[in-house]
């Protein structure tokens, strides 16, 4: 009994001390793992890429140049394309435009009339001949260690068809006749008014030759029939001259190239009077192919 009774005053005791709310529920603690990457051991970089890999496909790199293959030359300037080596191979093949590209297979130092000359075949597969100044082409290739082609001279000019406008003037107390032809130009046959034969009344002629601009290209002055732009005799006057395989406005003169001259023709004389009597003639003359 007495064990019973100490029992019963523990118990009363412990009640005495409990608290008057009811007991909390019990809390389950929760773990919370927090990784934080390490910063004192950085992750290896990839391998850097090398400077010569490749663009991307999207973004190509233009091509490389390609180096000229074979011996060129270029065309500076409108160009005529000629049958031989030098100016005297008229008409010329064709006119090569500024920027054509041809083809050098042969040069000749000494062309016809002068100047050295390049062989070459164009575009379309001629073979022809420009001229090798610095200021008409441009090659890759020294010019002059080019095979050396010999050539045969051209055949003389043959003379210019010649066509003439009405003569304008003033020729009261003459008596005349203009003679146009290829071989030789002109002719007058003059006479004063009154008179027989050619050159009867006639002291001088002087023949006046003029570009299309007016610049003076040619003067001759005939004292006695036939009056020849040239010179020479009735009934055959003088030729056009030749110089270098080039027709010549006289001996020694400019070449003779296509196109229009102004020609005027200024004769004095006397009349079956014993009166001075003066002249002047005014046309043009238009020079063309044979």
């Amino acid at each position: 009994m007495k064990k019973f009774g100490l029992v019963l005053i523990l118990l009363a005791g412990l009640m005495a001390c409990a608290p008057l709310t009811a007991p909390e529920a019990e809390v389950t603690p929760v773990v919370i793992t927090v990784v934080v990457p390490p910063s004192e051991t950085p992750t290896p970089d990839a391998p850097a890429v090398p400077s010569d890999t490749p663009p991307p496909a999207d973004t190509p790199a233009p091509p490389p140049p390609t180096a000229t293959t074979g011996p060129q030359c270029t065309v500076l300037q409108r160009l005529n394309f000629r049958k031989g080596p030098g100016t005297a191979f008229n008409p010329p093949i064709d006119v090569l435009d500024k920027a054509a590209v041809v083809t050098p297979v042969g040069f000749s130092a000494n062309g016809f009339p002068s100047g050295s000359w390049v062989q070459a075949v164009d575009a379309a597969g001629r073979t022809g001949w420009v001229s090798a100044g610095t200021q008409f082409i441009s090659c890759n290739v020294d010019v002059n260690s080019l095979p050396a082609v010999a050539v045969e001279p051209p055949p003389a000019p043959r003379p210019p068809s010649v066509s003439n406008s009405q003569p304008q003037g003033t020729f009261d107390g003459f008596e005349y006749e203009l003679i146009f032809s290829s071989r030789s130009l002109l002719r007058i046959a003059l006479r004063a008014t009154g008179t027989s034969n050619d050159g009867d009344g006639v002291k001088q002629v002087k023949f006046i030759v003029q570009d299309k601009d007016g610049n003076p290209v040619y003067e001759k002055t005939e004292g006695k029939a036939a009056f020849c732009i040239f010179g020479g005799d009735d009934p055959s006057c003088n030729p056009w001259p030749v110089n270098q395989y080039q027709l010549t406005w006289g001996e020694g003169g400019p070449a003779a190239v296509n196109g229009t001259y102004k020609v005027r023709i200024e004769a004095e004389g006397v009349d079956e009077f014993g009166s001075d009597i003066f002249g002047n003639w005014r046309f043009e003359v238009t020079l063309g192919p044979p």
